[in-house]
């Protein structure tokens, strides 16, 4: 145990020398590198340099303190603001208010609201440079890209939409809506913080029409994302209890590309095939990764068709998984049969060089579930707790809803390191998934979305996935993410959760499940 403490200790304080050492040569973050970066794979395995810690900001019931006070759950969550302030005459009330150097990575808002006019303050601007005039920030007044913006199922008549357009800001932002009555709105706000020295180009309108080709092609990329050349394949005849295992090269390498493709079963075989497909996954002699095939898939139950950033899969057994992988020396991936279903496996892999740097991290990936979960009983659903230093990439969450209607309500809390108030609170499950508002139907956007929905009432299995590009959350010693389990009607729901980061080999998911748990929802 010491040792272990020991070599985190030096592990975290290499990366804020690095850190520090980045910022004293001058690293300027730009809009430019912003966009670069959100495609960049390079960067998906390394701990920022330089750091930021990275919050959200939502209109969530202001009522919820702490988890041990009352109204924890509650859930009035069109009525959060931070204050009330005058400007220029104008009664506005301020949704966002951060201290500089630092970047906004996401926006939603929703509501429809036409009369509600949303400004951007920036660096202490005595007058808002940039004036929407409605609350809807798909009408900021540029040219936005269809891959960097996700309208939501009831656009036409709520406007809700998720920005992912970077917005960066040198010392400050502030973001005020000027409708002083009570707000027939929803807003969420991803952003990061750099430290004090770290330089940070404030956000030009000017500036982002001129990069308008850089932001094209970013898009481009997010909405068709290329597989390298597969060059390492196993296959076999996957019988009951067997396994496939594929060795890679030796040496300081990384995977690029993974694909599993499993045919050869009968139909009514599928569903109980790719949740009883164990994907074990090691490198450098630790296991990093266990999890379902369906739920790596980003399908969850029934490993519907799924396809953004960094995963795509066709719904009847081919998967392709995207997150870079590097190790050091070796690397095994294992596909294990627990079922007692016979297919045709195959494991492929594209390979490249990798340079190994100080802040290079190990691809995770860990799964769990709970059935059974009470809604409407002040309960929340543990979606994950990672112990070490690392990054959060991104989510599945599937589950069973055994009620007639909507059970999402509930909030997510994600808490990083020493926070005493999660660094993120939600306002509902769909907002955290990039949809608002329930019902919901199948959907696919480069940052996630909704591949399963078996009922328009959400009766039945549904499935969330949600990727992070810009707005990755890194840690440095643990993160715990939940739900709150919040529904129109008390019931109960099943859910099992899927999560991606990168860390050291140390990093580790606390509370996973068991092998056995996987097929448990078959079992009569």
């Amino acid at each position: 145990m010491k040792r272990y403490l020991a070599a985190r200790f030096v592990l975290v304080v290499f990366f804020l020398q690095a850190a520090n050492a980045a910022e004293d040569v001058g690293v300027t973050i730009t809009l430019e590198s912003l966009l670069e970066e959100m495609v960049s794979v390079e960067s998906d395995a390394c701990f920022p340099v330089p750091f930021y810690s990275a919050k959200q900001l939502t209109s969530y019931d202001r009522r919820s303190i702490a988890p041990d006070k009352p109204h924890w759950h509650a859930n009035d969550d069109w009525s959060g603001f931070i204050r009330i302030e005058t400007n220029n005459g104008r009664t506005e009330k301020v949704l966002f208010d951060e201290q500089g150097p630092g970047v906004i990575t996401r926006i939603i808002t929703t509501g429809g609201d036409k009369n509600a006019k949303i400004r951007f303050y920036f660096d202490g601007e005595p007058e808002a440079s940039i004036v929407i005039p409605t609350f809807d920030i798909s009408k900021l007044p540029m040219r936005i890209p269809a891959g960097l913006i996700c309208y939501h199922e009831l656009y036409p008549t709520k406007k809700g939409c998720s920005l992912y357009y970077p917005i960066p800001y040198a010392k400050s932002c502030k973001i005020t809506v000027d409708n002083a009555q009570r707000p027939d709105y929803v807003y969420h706000v991803n952003f990061r913080t750099y430290g004090p020295d770290v330089k940070v180009e404030t956000f030009d309108l000017q500036k982002a029409g001129q990069l308008h080709d850089l932001a094209e092609a970013t898009s481009r990329k997010l909405l068709q994302p290329e597989d390298a050349s597969i060059e390492f394949l196993q296959e076999k005849v996957l019988g009951p209890k067997e396994t496939l295992t594929l060795n890679l090269p030796e040496g300081n390498k990384a995977v690029r590309t993974l694909q599993f493709k499993v045919d050869g079963f009968d139909d009514a075989d599928y569903a109980r095939l790719m949740r009883g497909l164990l994907v074990n996954i090691t490198f450098d002699e630790t296991r990093t990764v266990s999890i379902p095939l369906g739920d790596f898939s980003g399908g969850g139950m029934g490993a519907p068709r799924v396809k953004n950033w960094y995963l795509s899969a066709d719904g009847r057994g081919t998967v392709t998984v995207r997150f870079v992988m590097p190790y050091r020396r070796h690397a095994r991936i294992e596909l294990e049969n627990l079922t007692e279903c016979k297919a045709n496996a195959s494991v492929g892999v594209a390979v490249s060089d990798w340079t190994w740097q100080p802040n290079t991290l190990y691809f995770h990936a860990s799964w769990r579930q709970e059935r059974g979960l009470q809604s409407n009983a002040e309960i929340d659903y543990e979606m994950a707790t990672l112990e070490g230093c690392g990054v959060f990439k991104a989510d599945v969450l599937s589950l069973y809803n055994h009620m007639p209607l909507w059970y999402g309500e509930g909030d997510e809390h994600i808490w990083v390191d020493d926070d005493i108030f999660p660094s993120h609170f939600g306002c509902g499950t769909e907002d955290y998934y990039n949809t608002t508002y329930a019902p919901i139907h199948i959907f696919n956007t480069p940052f996630g979305g909704a591949p399963r929905a078996d009922d328009e009432a959400s009766q039945g299995y549904n499935t969330f996935v949600r990727t992070r590009l810009l707005d990755a959350i890194p840690f440095r010693e643990k993160l715990k993410f939940e739900f709150e389990l919040v529904s129109w009607e008390s019931g109960y729901v099943d859910y099992s959760s899927t999560v991606f980061w990168y860390g050291n080999l140390d990093s580790k998911a606390l509370h996973p499940s068991s092998t056995d748990e996987m097929l448990e929802v078959f079992r009569k």
